[in-house]
């Protein structure tokens, strides 16, 4: 009897250890989620910017060759 409720103790304690674990990890890769969505969001408006700034030379080039 003794035995089975110290492999208990044992077993409740390395549940314990894995839920913290777990835990941990799950703030992690919260973490990181939120940076990679920045991140993005980031990638997303230079792209845009970029999108923009071809529109524009484009729409110049294409006066140019009007006026030409």
């Amino acid at each position: 009897m003794r035995n089975d409720l110290q492999e208990l103790e044992q077993q409740v304690e390395k549940l314990i250890q894995l839920s913290e674990r777990l835990n941990q990890e799950n703030r992690h890769l919260r973490k990181q989620q939120v940076e990679l969505k920045r991140a993005r969001a980031e990638l997303l408006k230079q792209r845009d910017e970029a999108r923009q700034h071809i529109d524009a030379v484009l729409g110049r080039l294409k006066n140019y060759e009007v006026l030409s």
